[in-house]
């Protein structure tokens, strides 16, 4: 799926003689979607750089021009799953899978139930989005330039200031989908969508555990950075855009304050999503011998 890393267009600096443009920033985690069990041991254990936040990464847009007789300048995306008023997607299936809730009160920890379909809260929508202005602290592995008109920096300031961000979902308006919508409003069509095909069951560690038992949850189509970030490269060799990636981050570098927090954060949530790491992993390795064992 991740062939095009080998050949990431090598192309001439992006040049900025234009008064108005957009730059199309992602941090892709390159997740497996395989299947289920791949997805979420690679959600458990980032396999880009070992990480175990349990995020699908992030998107977001960079976007200068003239208004109102002065130069403006917007960074930012929809930004959302922060944990404090729901639980993120990645702890809330596993919450489901455990105790039978996926946001679970001390009460409920004392008093498990069974969920039938645990998977379902990927299709959740998390009430805790907002505008991230600024790159969150995270590192773009790719970012294109779109040279703007005057109508089309209007239209996407416009936008972005009228966008909805309260709302965010997995399966709806997020990160990927954000900037794929804007990057329209540029004259720029982005491939942004995948789908994983979800089986029933899945190992945990020595047991097996319960998925869904209603068939609409057998398939989940979302926005990934993933998908995002391959496009935004073939748009580049197709000449729709220019390789952003050098100038972005030798002129906006990510603060030190926000790389702190995801620290402090992720040290923090270590102990259990380690622990669910290694289940998975277990589990998925169990995936592969029953495999080559029904083969045989």
């Amino acid at each position: 799926m991740y062939c095009h890393l080998n050949h990431i267009p090598k192309v001439p600096k992006a040049s900025f003689s234009n008064g108005y443009f957009l730059i199309l920033l992602v941090d892709a985690r390159h997740l497996d979607y395989s299947d289920n069990s791949s997805f979420l041991k690679t959600m458990a254990k980032h396999p880009s750089d070992g990480s175990k936040n349990s995020d699908v990464g992030h998107a977001w847009i960079y976007l200068q021009g003239i208004y109102e007789h002065g130069i403006v300048c917007f960074e930012g995306g929809h930004s959302g799953e922060c944990g404090r008023i729901q639980t993120k997607y990645f702890d809330g299936v596993m919450n489901y899978i455990d105790f039978g809730y996926a946001n679970p009160t001390a009460e409920d920890l004392q008093n498990p139930r069974f969920e039938p379909n645990p998977i379902k809260y990927l299709w959740e929508t998390q009430d805790d989005g907002f505008c991230q202005l600024g790159n969150g602290g995270h590192r773009p592995t790719f970012a294109v330039k779109v040279d703007l008109n005057t109508e089309q920096f209007q239209r996407i300031l416009s936008f972005t200031k009228n966008y909805c961000y309260e709302e965010y979902a997995l399966t709806g308006n997020q990160c990927s989908s954000f900037v794929a919508q804007i990057a329209a409003l540029a004259g720029v069509d982005l491939e942004c969508e995948t789908t994983i095909s979800i089986e029933p069951c899945l190992w945990i560690a020595e047991e097996k555990v319960q998925l869904w038992n209603d068939p609409c949850y057998s398939e989940l189509t979302f926005a990934s950075p993933d998908v995002l970030e391959k496009s935004l490269m073939e748009a580049v060799r197709e000449g729709k855009a220019e390789n952003a990636l050098e100038w972005y981050c030798h002129y906006h570098p990510s603060p030190l304050k926000k790389r702190l927090e995801r620290i402090v954060d992720n040290i923090a949530r270590f102990p259990r999503r380690y622990w669910r790491y290694l289940c998975l992993s277990w589990a998925h390795k169990r995936d592969i011998s029953d495999s080559r064992d029904s083969r045989d």
